[in-house]
């Protein structure tokens, strides 16, 4: 097992799913090295694929842990497959599960921010949505939390993935859970809405003008039919600014209502936070900061 394979199987417990192409954009190598990896991992029960029913062509392969993968993590912190949270019939149940689509969609979102349009410009955290659960389930459960890097500069980030099958309105009242968030934190978060169409997005920004909760939020949008969202794609709301990219983000708004960093970047100081105790984020590998979950280097 190399450092690699070791950090597949930490995504893979973050994550539950990534197909070939996700790791393919993780690793920046080619698909034929990847693939040929992960037939060797599979072969030996590291990891399991299914590839689901797909029209029009195919789906690509998709991979879960397999039982001696989770055996392999769980020794690596001396503890059981079950405590971890897997089950022997982990492929099967991600294969249907009725998320699998909106949660393959967050997980496209952030590997492709890993191949960044730029030098010096890289996805350095990627949060599961089961780990902001684990933080902040009592104020509100982001898709995702992500930081990428940038030449002297970064930006963080919570991310609402829409599929279309949310009406607007509840769209809009999760701005009320990121607000608590906002106040129990003492910090302007940014958050990013990624929309399935550029009309949807349209629709959304008539709805939020005016939202209370932009007096403690800073909130962007982009359609995915048009965008790639390392592109120019980010509208801001509530703003005069026009489309940028994500790295610039945090200077599309006036000074006095520009993102401040969450509680979460610095991990060193990081607490959970919220009306109740939440539980302890599930284990990581050694050397990494507290709750968090980073990529590998490209090195």
């Amino acid at each position: 097992m190399t450092d690699r394979d070791l950090w597949l199987l930490e995504m893979l417990h973050e994550h539950t799913t990534l197909t070939s192409t996700h790791l393919t954009d993780l690793l920046a190598v080619s698909r034929r090295s990847v693939n040929r990896r992960l037939a060797t991992l599979t072969s030996l029960g590291v990891l399991h694929s299914f590839r689901p029913h797909h029209r029009p062509g195919s789906a690509p392969e998709h991979y879960v842990l397999g039982p001696a993968g989770a055996a392999l993590l769980a020794a690596r912190y001396a503890t059981t497959p079950a405590a971890l949270g897997w089950h022997p019939d982990q492929a099967p149940r991600t294969m249907f599960s009725p998320f699998l689509a909106h949660d393959l969609g967050v997980r496209t979102f952030f590997t492709q921010l890993a191949r960044p349009a730029r030098p010096g410009e890289r996805l350095t955290t990627w949060w599961s949505e089961k780990r902001c659960g684990q933080l902040w389930a009592d104020l509100t459960t982001p898709d995702g939390y992500g930081h990428c890097a940038g030449p002297g500069s970064g930006v963080s980030f919570f991310l609402e993935y829409d599929t279309g099958t949310e009406s607007l309105p509840r769209l809009t009242a999760k701005l009320d859970g990121y607000a608590e968030l906002a106040t129990a934190t003492r910090t302007r978060p940014l958050l990013l809405f990624t929309l399935h169409s550029s009309v949807r997005e349209a629709n959304l920004h008539d709805r939020l003008t005016g939202h209370p909760a932009l007096d403690q939020l800073a909130v962007a949008t982009t359609g995915r039919d048009q965008h790639h969202p390392t592109d120019r794609a980010w509208l801001p709301v509530a703003s005069a600014g026009t489309r940028t990219r994500l790295i610039d983000l945090p200077t599309a708004w006036p000074a006095d209502r520009r993102p401040g960093a969450t509680s979460c970047d610095n991990t060193a100081g990081a607490r959970p936070v919220g009306r109740r105790q939440i539980p302890a984020p599930p284990p990581l590998p050694p050397g990494e900061p507290a709750a968090a979950v980073r990529l590998p280097s490209r090195a």
